[in-house]
């Protein structure tokens, strides 16, 4: 056993994927556990309405910043790696520049729909427009935030990009709720605290993104520049926005019907027990981190034995981290949701149901993530917007039976749908299946 362990870690790419993914793992683990506090904080102030509110008034922020993004945050992931790669440092400015001038139009009219829209959209899923109208002011520093740290996740900056993901949004959130909670307790605290989060980490990110790009390139020779146009960045970006709006709708599209046919209360029940079972798949959000780059880097030189190796050595770490941590879960439901009050203990099977989900997702590996580096972006979209329709059709038919119960079943069926629509996608394009089962060779 210790030779082998001995013998992985010569392996220059499984020694990154450790080294990185370990980094990865450490902070989305924290950033989990900051979400949990900034869920626990909300939950105790302000109960399980206030809660359901804040996750209503956030979801529709992301639509519409999703929308305007015009999928180049993850488009950036691709094309940073395989610049930088090749030392293509005037090709990353360039790039940076094309995508700066796009952005700064779409997420102004994106901003301009939301705010226009916000009662008509606050009617349809219960909740406060002004929430809506103050939120729409954030489509352009979010859009920002994320587009500089999926740039870092390119230029393989696996700890900044892993604190700017999963950890800087619910840490200054929740700073931010208990210095505002000093001086007034209305409800509308939780919405001015993400407010202040979001501006906060935008000029944080873009400052990180500036100072890595530097650090990267000072004293290196660029190689020659590569020119793409506006409309051969879009045609890439665009298939992947449509894959992000799929996955969006995954996501989150059980929130929002339990808004427009349940209640608020409902909401932040469900959203408790979604947010605990993302523990579950820590391992795979961490060890996507640093091998989305590797593989975009491996497919950008054609090599596909090496593209396979680092599949292979993912999916294991991703199975072997992932169980445990379930394995608890199943065992004490109870005790976690009774944390935010007896009121969240109504979420139990909900819990139990969204953690199976995300173990499918950790045993399937990064499955998503191949398709996306590999330029297979198209055939991931197809594969998800099938899930995503069967997710709203589930929802419509389970959560009016059974609440929230259904909102979880109906998310645990559609995870498994693209799954494994996606595993048998990679299979016929890379000859290759991405799940790991122990004592098996696939």
């Amino acid at each position: 056993m210790k030779s082998k362990l001995k013998k992985a870690l010569k392996d220059q790419d499984f020694s990154e994927l450790l080294k990185g993914s370990g980094i990865s793992f450490i902070l989305r683990f924290g950033g989990l556990a900051v979400g949990y506090l900034l869920t626990l904080v909300i939950a105790n102030l302000f109960g399980a309405k206030g809660l359901g509110d804040y996750v209503l008034a956030i979801t529709i922020l992301r639509l519409f910043t999703l929308l305007a993004k015009l999928g180049l945050d993850t488009t950036s992931i691709r094309f940073i790696a395989s610049f930088a790669s090749q030392n293509k440092w005037s090709s990353i400015f360039r790039f940076r520049k094309q995508v700066v001038i796009i952005l700064s139009f779409s997420t102004v009219i994106a901003s301009l729909f939301m705010y226009f829209l916000a009662e008509p959209i606050a009617d349809l899923i219960n909740t406060n427009y002004k929430y809506i109208k103050l939120n729409a002011f954030l489509v352009l520093p979010l859009s920002f935030f994320m587009l500089h740290y999926e740039s870092l996740r390119g230029l393989k900056r696996i700890a900044e990009f892993s604190f700017f993901y999963v950890m800087s949004q619910a840490l200054f959130t929740v700073v931010s709720l208990l210095i505002i909670y000093q001086f007034t307790t209305t409800s509308d605290v939780p919405i001015y605290a993400y407010f202040v989060s979001v501006i906060i980490v935008s000029i944080l990110s873009f400052l990180s993104f500036k100072y890595s790009v530097k650090t990267l390139s000072d004293g290196q020779e660029s190689a020659d520049l590569e020119i793409r146009s506006y409309e051969n960045l879009l045609k890439i970006s665009i298939p992947l926005m449509f894959a992000q709006s799929v996955q969006f709708i995954m996501a989150w599209t059980d929130k929002l019907m339990l808004g427009s046919m349940s209640t608020s209360e409902e909401v932040g029940i469900y959203h408790t027990a979604f947010k605990l079972s993302m523990f579950a798949a820590v391992a795979l959000m961490s060890i996507n981190s640093i091998a989305s780059p590797k593989f975009a880097e491996m497919y950008a030189k054609n090599d596909m034995k090496g593209l396979r190796k680092i599949v292979r050595q993912s999916t294991k770490m991703i199975f072997w981290t992932s169980v445990p941590l379930v394995i608890i879960f199943f065992m004490f439901p109870e005790f976690l949701l009774g944390l935010f009050g007896e009121e969240f203990k109504v979420g139990v099977n909900a819990f139990i149901l969204l953690s199976c989900g995300k173990l499918f997702s950790s045993f399937s590996g990064s499955v998503g993530n191949i398709l996306q580096m590999t330029g297979n972006q198209n055939i991931l979209a197809k594969i998800l917007l099938f899930a995503a329709i069967l997710n709203i059709v589930l929802n419509l038919y389970l959560i009016p039976k059974y609440g929230i119960d259904g909102a979880a079943l109906a998310s645990v069926i559609s995870i498994v749908v693209w799954n494994s629509g996606m595993i048998l996608a990679v299979k016929k394009k890379l000859g290759f299946y991405t799940f790991y089962i122990p004592f098996m060779k696939l």
